[in-house]
């Protein structure tokens, strides 16, 4: 068969960022190999792609939807295997995982026979679902960013805190929004107006959030949640344990206690993350050993991503007073998912969603907690057919952070927490899932 008989197919042409992507080649001699790939070029000009070998079905055709590739850059039957496979290819690299932009994905799929790319189809992803309007607030006490879905009425609201980078995390703000919620990205640190590092941050910048997010015309106040990740977890429990007008907690790669501040005097002069009413928040302090000294200082010297797991865990073991720095979440009015990972390496944050759940068991509460854990992933436990294939993050003091697990566990966290993290939302503050 000639190769201008030869098709790609990509179903659908646009989509959202998390929706599922199917790519199909056609035409092809039943048992013929062909490869099938993607690629794109970010809007920080780092070239991306990712592809897999496979067998052509008696029909001619080649599936990522039901077909495992004999060869490639993932393994298994997953129709979201080359887009969380992708990776950078260009010499320019990104700062870390965890993208912020906002912007549509442009994406090339291709097909290949026999060394030959004999076919190629465009097509987009996009962030900001159609209809959705961002708008920027920069209130006194109150920055961040509104998404406002899509038609009129009284909608539950959702809270999106960053983590450890600081500003604000409008993709996953963005998706809330797609799906009929109000969503709030509320920057804590790290944008004008704002502390510069994670140190000694007032809770009440939640708290006046909360108040001014209530407040909207659009805004059920009585149906509002928060969702964190990394730190951004932290500060989503601590500020749930305080203020009972949160009604749900998602709290993504968790802690269980309030750790020490994150900057370039971190382990050295010891400050709390948060502070409440003026105070600051009891804390497990961050301690080396010379173990985790000399790790620190090769990753530095080697221009390496640092693992933090270990000093993490060897805070938690010496802690002078573990009780006073655990988060209360029992006073949680509301019901709590975490997420967790068992090679996550910047924290154990596996350990720590079994220590929350194991607390909140210990409660007679009314609500329904969850506790999703995942043995082989790291901390970037992120949505469905997104790039799994960075394995670090640049926090502040200059460090990277390494965080643990591989493409294929990641992936597989993403695509089995994201529905359930839905499904617990949609239940929580009641809104209807399409």
């Amino acid at each position: 068969m000639m190769p201008s008989e030869m098709k790609l197919v990509v179903e659908p042409l646009e989509s959202l960022s998390f929706e599922p992507v199917m790519v199909r080649g056609e035409g092809l001699h039943p048992g013929s190999r062909a490869t099938l790939g993607i690629e794109m070029t970010d809007k920080g000009g780092v070239t991306w792609s990712s592809s897999a070998r496979f067998v052509g079905g008696e029909d001619g055709t080649v599936d990522t939807s039901n077909q495992a590739p004999e060869s490639g850059d993932y393994d298994y039957v997953d129709q979201a295997g080359l887009f969380w496979s992708l990776k950078p290819v260009s010499e320019n690299r990104p700062s870390g995982a965890f993208g912020k932009s906002l912007a549509p994905q442009e994406l090339t799929a291709w097909l290949e026979v026999d060394g030959e790319r004999v076919a190629t189809q465009g097509f987009k992803r996009l962030h900001l679902a159609p209809g959705v309007e961002r708008v920027e607030v920069r209130e006194e006490g109150v920055i961040g960013t509104l998404f406002l879905p899509a038609g009129e009425g009284v909608r539950p609201a959702v809270m999106v805190l960053s983590g450890s980078e600081g500003g604000t995390f409008e993709p996953a703000a963005s998706q809330y929004a797609a799906q009929g919620f109000v969503s709030f990205a509320l920057a804590y640190f790290g944008m004008e107006g704002l502390p510069e590092e994670l140190e000694e941050i007032p809770v009440e910048t939640v708290g006046r959030a909360l108040e001014w997010l209530a407040a909207q015309p659009c805004v059920n106040g009585d149906a509002i949640g928060i969702w964190g990740a990394s730190k951004g977890a932290e500060l989503a429990l601590l500020s749930a344990s305080i203020y009972p007008a949160i009604k749900a907690v998602v709290a993504k790669s968790a802690s269980a206690y309030v750790f020490e501040s994150i900057g370039e005097t971190m382990g050295k002069v010891h400050k709390s993350s948060w502070t409440y009413r003026g105070e600051p928040a009891l804390f497990v302090p961050l301690q080396f050993n010379f173990r985790i000294g000399m790790s620190y200082f090769w990753s530095r010297m080697s221009k390496k991503p640092w693992p933090t797991r270990p000093m993490y865990a060897h805070a938690i073991k010496r802690a002078p007073d573990l009780e006073s720095a655990t988060i209360k979440v029992e006073n949680i009015n509301g019901p709590v998912l975490v997420t967790g990972g068992g090679a996550d390496g910047v924290w154990p944050s596996d350990e720590m969603a079994k220590a929350i759940g194991k607390r909140l068991a210990s409660q007679d509460r009314k609500f329904e907690d969850v506790v999703l854990t995942y043995p082989d992933a790291g901390h970037q436990i992120v949505s469905p057919y997104s790039s799994t294939g960075i394995n670090y993050l640049t926090v502040g003091g200059g460090f990277v952070e390494l965080l643990g697990g591989t493409p294929k566990a990641n992936a597989l966290a993403s695509e089995d927490s994201f529905p359930k993290i839905n499904e617990f939302l949609a239940r929580a503050l009641g809104i209807a899932q399409a």
